[in-house]
């Protein structure tokens, strides 16, 4: 049979309809593939959000929840805590607007405590009050705005006063005197540098110094030479601003215009001596005691052993390798004797065997005279040298046995006579401080009390900045904004550890424990081995390759290198449930190498989580010791020991002159100080953290603003925190301060553990 031309094609048919089949195949798994790259995109954005928040979180779980007592006085305000928080009153600061009155101050003028102008006249509550106004009154007299009347004060200093009128602002004014060596060593400076300063203005203010005729007569200047000057921290320059002799009360005056550092000097030597002090030269006398009360009881059995380990030595070596070329020193050692060693010299290759040579040298047991010691350290002082910069840096750690017929008088005289600034040491508590601190003070030096040897190797950091007025710019705009007033040599980068905070299974942080062995470490103080059996925690180094002399930051530890230190690395933030979850691959393989998984709260929006868990190292477990190595083992338990003692110890809080005054002397041995910082959160939680306060600085133009540099193991980078002080009223009408500081755009309370 023919077949019909117009009949189907079976074959083509079924060809096509197997590409048809093919391509919607296809289409279905590109739909599935799209689908699926759409849904694995949308979960992986998800992820990236939650651990962008997440990382956001983390870092504040460092910081330690406190719980106030409602019945407590935080901060000393005589007001409680409870009182304030219902009150709505800083319960961190005794001052709660920093105007000067304390808050429970306010109440009795009826004053606002969280307003510093109640009355909004322009003049702060706290000087209102001192200068007899009602803050709460814009017209305390009923006839003349107290932004408009007038008033005058007369306010003494150490070398003088000043006189100033204006409004009301001037019982805001201060005098502040300032330790510059730029000054203190000039020939020509006959007193210290004093910074005047008034916030608010003043109308006319007339500074007035006195000076003692014998002391010109000893330095050969007559009082036509008397002038008063400006100084200029940014230029070290000396600008004369006037000078009016009155001879019968032995006083120079002349009237101020401006804010700024003044001084009384003599013309033409002053600026001679300035000349000498751009040059960077300097001559530097060491004069070590070597008494026996150095060595140990082997040697002399009376020996207070004071620095059996020659720190005085690993101090004058550091000394002299931390200054310039330029500067020559010599060196001398004393008892009642005095014994010279080398004279003036710059070659630190011959300075340095100089300084070792001591040690050969025994002590001497013919008692101690630091008057001796002091006339004879002069007398290497020549007439060549008077024009340059001349510094005694005197150690002892005894009582003068016999002053060789020598006074402070004597001392002081022939120090100005030959340009010399004096700096003492005094080592332990067996030192006459009131003779050291005359001598220094009075010659333009300061003067250092040192407890412990250990102390005394950090300490030349101080004396340092000290000597070269450290103009620095903090905010490193390329402008100098501070100069530094102590300075401990602590450095994050050398002195921290090579990790940050961690926690651990019973301590939801130990940044106490870290910074404080970082203090003692830094003091080349840390027991090679501790134990405190009230928390039943104990470390040894005795057997393990950690060495306490080395750098902090050189200690390596292996499991400080684990990815379990970072929770983005290992949190399964698909996580059902209440709980973010630690992968369980990741949960299995830490725990066998000693890390412990705890739960932390935790709350993210929309997700149901009210927790999460996070791995931390476990200081006691041996496993630590087996996986990784007796250093990272001990140095875990070590931090934990130190972490024993938090708010155990004595500390004091940053709220008064006197206690700024305690943290400068602390700064100025050489020592950081573990404080704490203590803030209330928006959500009226509070919390603290622990920091090392390692340098202490000041603003150039504002003697109200200080910065102090700290350590802080939370944190990759170095942190300021901002301290503002407001002059305080007090029942005597005496200057005092209250002091109010600014960390991470917050306030916080400073508290100090200073052992």
């Amino acid at each position: 049979m023919a077949r019909n031309k117009y009949a189907v094609n079976d074959t083509g048919s079924s060809k096509a309809k197997t590409v048809i089949i093919a391509i919607a195949a296809i289409v279905v798994v590109l739909g599935g593939i799209l689908i699926y790259l759409a849904i694995k995109a949308n979960e992986d954005n998800k992820i990236a959000a939650l651990k962008y928040n997440f990382n956001k979180f983390y870092p504040d779980t460092y910081n330690s929840v406190e719980e106030l007592d409602a019945d407590g006085d935080y901060d000393g305000d005589m007001l409680k805590n409870g009182d304030e928080i219902t009150g709505r009153t800083n319960v961190i600061s005794a001052d709660s607007d920093a105007d000067g009155l304390i808050d429970s101050a306010e109440t009795n003028f009826l004053s606002d405590p969280n307003l510093a102008d109640t009355d909004g006249d322009g003049i702060k509550d706290g000087v209102e009050v001192r200068a007899g106004l009602d803050p709460t009154n814009l017209i305390t007299d009923g006839v003349t705005k107290d932004s408009e009347r007038q008033f005058s004060r007369e306010m003494n200093f150490g070398e003088g006063t000043v006189n100033v009128s204006g409004k009301g602002g001037i019982y805001g004014a201060t005098v502040d005197k300032l330790m510059l060596n730029a000054v203190t060593s000039n020939a020509g400076a006959i007193t210290a540098p004093y910074e005047f300063y008034c916030d608010g203005g003043f109308d006319k203010a007339t500074i007035s110094f006195n000076y003692d005729p014998a002391v010109l007569t000893t330095a050969g200047i007559t009082t036509n030479n008397l002038r008063i000057y400006q100084f200029d921290p940014y230029l070290k320059k000396y600008t004369p601003v006037g000078g009016t002799v009155n001879e019968d009360n032995h006083t120079v005056s002349c009237d101020l215009h401006e804010n700024g550092v003044f001084l009384l000097g003599a013309e033409n030597v002053i600026h001679q001596a300035a000349l000498a002090y751009e040059s960077g030269v300097m001559n530097i006398h060491l004069l070590i005691d070597n008494s026996g009360s150095m060595y140990p009881k082997s040697i002399q059995s009376t020996s207070k052993e004071s620095d059996v380990n020659f720190k005085r030595l690993s101090f004058a070596r550091n000394l002299v390798t931390g200054l310039d070329k330029t500067v020559k020193f010599a060196l001398s050692t004393f008892t009642y004797e005095f014994n010279h060693i080398c004279d003036f010299d710059a070659d630190k290759s011959h300075l340095i065997p100089s300084i070792n040579s001591i040690r050969n040298l025994g002590p001497g047991f013919d008692g101690t005279s630091v008057e001796i010691a002091l006339m004879q350290g002069l007398s290497y002082f020549t007439d060549s040298t008077k024009s340059e910069r001349n510094i005694i840096v005197l150690l002892t750690d005894g009582i003068s046995t016999d002053t060789g017929g020598y006074n402070v008088n004597d001392i002081v005289s022939l120090a100005k006579a030959k340009n010399v600034t004096i700096m003492t040491i005094g080592l332990g508590d067996e030192v006459d401080t009131e003779l050291l601190t005359k001598i220094a003070e009075s010659t333009g030096g300061d003067y250092y009390p040192i407890s412990e040897a250990n102390i005394l190797e950090g300490l030349y950091s101080t004396m340092i900045a000290s000597m070269k007025d450290d103009i620095v710019d903090d905010d490193l705009d390329g402008t100098p904004d501070s100069y530094t007033l102590f300075d401990t040599g602590f450095d994050p980068d050398f002195n921290g550890f090579s990790f940050q905070n961690f926690k651990s299974p019973d301590c939801p942080t130990l940044d106490f424990g870290m910074v404080s062995l970082a203090r003692d470490w830094f003091r080349n103080v840390v027991p090679q081995e501790a134990e405190n059996a009230d928390a039943n925690i104990s470390y040894t180094f005795e057997g393990s390759t950690i060495d306490t002399t080395e750098p902090l930051r050189k200690v390596i530890l292996q499991l400080m290198q684990e990815p379990w230190l970072k929770p983005e690395n290992y949190l399964n933030f698909l996580s059902s449930g209440d709980t973010l979850k630690v992968r369980s691959e990741d949960a299995k393989a830490s725990q066998e190498k000693g890390w412990s998984k705890i739960t932390i709260p935790y709350d993210e929006p929309g997700t149901g989580w009210t927790k999460t868990e996070i791995l931390v190292p476990n200081h006691n477990l041996s496993t630590i010791r087996t996986k990784y190595s007796e250093n990272d083992y001990q140095m875990l338990r070590a931090i934990h020991y130190y972490e024993s003692f938090r708010d155990k110890g004595s500390s004091f809080s940053l709220n008064s002159d006197s206690e700024f005054s305690r943290v400068k002397g602390i700064l100025a041995t050489g020592t950081p100080i573990v404080t704490k910082l203590f803030w209330e959160g928006d959500d009226g939680i509070c919390h603290n953290r622990y920091v090392l306060l390692t340098t202490l600085r000041r603003d150039l133009e504002n003697p109200n603003i200080f910065r102090i540099k700290v350590y802080d193991v939370n944190s990759k980078f170095i942190n300021t925190i901002e301290v503002r002080r407001t002059i305080k009223v007090n029942e005597h009408n005496t200057n005092d301060f209250t002091y109010t500081a600014n960390w991470d755009n917050k306030q916080v309370s400073i508290s100090c553990f200073p052992n």
